[in-house]
Formats: C-alpha cells, structure tokens, sequence
C-alpha cells in the first residue's frame, strides 16, 4: 500500500526525441511548485552526466538518457509539450524481470509467470524496452516453405560461385552447388576453372539419373555464360530439359 502522507511511484515521460523514459523512486509532493530530478539519485542507479554550452547530457553508457537546456541556475528538461505523465505504484516488476532474463520476451515472462515463479506483482506486459530495439534482439520466425514439386529430379536448381580471391590448396577457385527442389539435397563441388562447370553438371546428371531411374525435367539457373552457352543450351534441348533462367548476380529471394 501507499504511504498516505509520502506517496512513492514511477513517472513516464516523453522526451523531445519522442521516446518516452520511467523514473522510478518518484516521489509526489503536493506543495513543490516544480518538478525536481536528483542528478545523484540518479548516479546511484548507475547514469553519468555531463554540461558543457548550456547542455546537460544525462546517459548510461553510450546511450544518452536525458538532456536538458540551462535557465537561469537550473537545467530544463526538454519533453514534449502538452504530454501528460503518470504516475503509478512501484508494483509492476514485469521490467525487473525483463532485466534479469536477459530481455526475455513476453511470451517467455507469461509462461513463468503462470507457474508462479515470479511472484504477484508481475503481469507479464513488457513495456517499451530501448535495449531491446538497440541492440536488435527481436526475432521474426522463418515462414515455411511450399515445395511444389512432386518428386525427384522435377525440379533442379544450380549456381556456380567465383573465382575465390584466394585458391584453395588444391588450387580451386570456383563452388558449384546443385540443389533437388523435392529431396533438398545439395551437391557440392570445387572446381579449378569455370569452364568445367558444363562437364561437371553432366557427370552429375549421368550418375543421379541412373541411381534414381528418373530424369530431370526443369533446371533452374542464372544466366551467367557458364549455364548459356551453345553447347549448354543443345544439351537441354536434346535431354528435354525445360530451362528456367534468372537474372545474373541477384539473390534469388524466392523458389522458383
């Protein structure tokens, strides 16, 4: 409960910046004709503070928490004007914990807090965490992945990658990779010379063809001269190999 003649609370201010900052320890007084903020109270919670040019700079390592403008002897704080602070009871320590998982999300805090492992006063609601958005750690899950093809060797794709600044010690420069769309399996192999990628991918088809007893039906490539050529180009169409060409050096975000 609220000491009735000291009440204690958190205040949520927006600053010029538009980010909106808790303090917390805030205490109300009725007869105070301004609002007041200890610079060592704040340097008991860890904040540094600097003036220089009528600028007072309050931060936390390398973020800048607050900033004020000097008047007279006293510095204002620069916040956006015609926002309301609220002030609320030190009851809700959902930040605490936040804090003391290493930024666990809401989910993660909710899931504790039904098992009653971070007491009462915890609702599980995160409130904006500026470490959070600064150091990135949000992460958005990958959507899964719809794979048209019916079976093996319906759909193949392939690149070449080089030449490597720095050849391998058996003196390779080039990574060609061939992926089945259906069995997503990769073959991966190193090449000295970008001309070999032609006999290479027709000694892979020779060998996986007569494993399997299928043939390849669509071949996905860019349109680099290794995969274009004359002689490349007569081998699809007298294997019956439908071509699927892409634009050359672009990251293909999609499956074809």
């Amino acid at each position: 409960m609220l000491n009735a003649k000291l009440l204690v609370g958190t205040i949520k201010i927006k600053t010029h910046d538009g980010i909106v900052k808790t303090l917390t320890g805030v205490r109300y007084v009725p007869e105070l004709k301004g609002n007041l903020i200890s610079l060592g109270t704040l340097e008991s919670h860890g904040c540094r503070y600097s003036a220089e040019g009528g600028v007072l700079k309050v931060s936390k390592g390398a973020l800048v928490l607050l900033k004020a403008i000097q008047c007279d002897s006293f510095y204002v704080l620069q916040t956006v004007t015609g926002f309301a602070a609220v002030a609320s009871p030190d009851k809700d320590n959902t930040k605490l914990w936040h804090m003391r998982l290493g930024h666990m999300s809401e989910k993660g805090i909710l899931i504790l807090k039904k098992k009653g492992h971070l007491g009462n006063h915890c609702t599980g609601k995160v409130d904006l965490c500026e470490h959070c958005i600064l150091g990135k750690q949000k992460k958005v899950s990958f959507s899964k992945a719809i794979h048209r093809t019916k079976g093996t060797l319906d759909y193949i794709r392939s690149d070449l990658r080089g030449a490597s600044k720095v050849p391998s010690r058996g003196k390779y420069c080039y990574m060609m990779t061939i992926i089945d769309d259906f069995s997503q399996k990769l073959w991966v192999y190193f090449l000295k010379h970008k001309n070999e990628a032609f006999s290479t991918f027709k000694e892979w088809k020779l060998l996986f063809e007569n494993q399997t007893g299928k043939n390849i039906k669509r071949l996905k490539k860019n349109n680099g001269l290794e995969f274009c050529s004359n002689e490349f180009n007569d081998f699809c169409k007298k294997e019956g190999i439908f071509r699927h060409l892409t634009i050359h050096n672009r990251t293909e975000l999609q499956k074809g």
